[in-house]
């Protein structure tokens, strides 16, 4: 093949499977060793110090040679970790095709997600970035499922009912320190029992379940809510939801590791649990060493006082 036909053969592959010519593409990019990761994390932080988060314009003349140069060289890195790293976005969009959204839809809503942890990313922190780049990525094609791949909203007036029933459940979580029952969220909304059930049914029965169930944007919204469409009762979902709140308010005061594994193990930020061998992959330690961490972070939790009330007699509430 010439060389002058080779660019109109790349056009032709690209345009008939761009699925194909993308992965093609992004494989032949080189990982990152661990000490690269941690150079490029440090030139990337230091960018986002100069520029305020990223948020910030320069005029001419404003920066000096120095902070030119220190913005050039940032750019350059959050680039090559963008870029190192596709392949991670592409792993994670494959487990969400079929959801409502194309292949490379996701691809490009988990591009957001990656970017974004590339900017948050702190080397000192000693973790791998893929462990924690795989949570934004995730994260950012779960939205974009939730709020995309739905055309019918929530009428206003019931997402105004299921605001005010998230709001009175949270109040009573923190003040009974505990789950709410249904008879309490009822009676603190005084409402009958059965029109509560039925604020919920008629949520989950909606075929729109991207309204924000907080009254709050680019927070929580009622998709998140729904685990399984197979679940019989509504409350369930919302208890379940506020319960994983609540536990992360408990995990607050593990280390980051004792919190990723957690988060993984027990589906706490999804619907999607990990297995030990799975979770080591992820973090490149043995499944025993991730088997240790579960072990020693479940039994801190369990000297939590809020958790010894009223989940010590039954410890599988604390993985709900």
């Amino acid at each position: 093949m010439s060389t002058a036909s080779k660019p109109l053969e790349t056009q032709r592959r690209r345009s008939s499977d761009p699925v194909s010519w993308y992965l093609a593409t992004i494989g032949r990019i080189p990982l990152l060793t661990p000490a690269e990761e941690i150079e490029l994390g440090n030139q990337v932080q230091a960018m986002m110090a100069l520029t305020e988060d990223g948020s910030r314009e320069f005029e001419d003349g404003e920066l000096t040679t120095a902070q030119r140069r220190l913005l050039r060289i940032g750019r350059r890195a959050k680039e090559r970790m963008m870029k190192a790293n596709l392949r991670l976005v592409v792993s994670v969009a494959k487990k969400y095709q079929g959801k409502g959204l194309e292949l490379l839809d996701l691809i490009q809503e988990g591009s957001l997600g990656l970017e974004r942890a590339v900017e948050k990313f702190d080397p000192t922190r000693g973790y791998k970035f893929s462990t924690y780049a795989f949570w934004w990525i995730r994260q950012s094609m779960t939205r974009a499922i939730a709020c995309q791949s739905r055309t019918i909203r929530l009428p206003v007036h019931l997402s105004e009912r299921l605001t005010t029933i998230r709001k009175v459940s949270l109040d009573l979580a923190h003040k009974l320190g505990a789950m709410p029952s249904r008879v309490e969220i009822a009676e603190a909304m005084d409402i009958p029992l059965d029109e509560l059930d039925s604020l919920l049914r008629q949520a989950l029965t909606t075929s729109s379940l991207d309204a924000p169930v907080n009254g709050e944007e680019g927070r929580s919204f009622l998709g998140d809510l729904i685990a399984d469409s197979s679940l019989d009762e509504p409350l369930e979902i919302v208890e379940q939801r506020i319960h994983h709140e609540q536990l992360g308010r408990w995990l607050s005061h593990l280390s980051e590791q004792e919190q990723h594994v957690l988060r993984m193990r027990f589906g706490l930020e999804g619907n999607e649990r990990h297995t030990l061998a799975e979770i080591g992959r992820l973090m490149e330690v043995s499944r025993e060493r991730v088997r240790q961490v579960e072990l020693k972070a479940l039994r801190s939790c369990a000297t939590s006082p809020a958790i010894s009330e009223r989940h010590l007699s039954r410890p599988e509430t604390l993985i709900q």
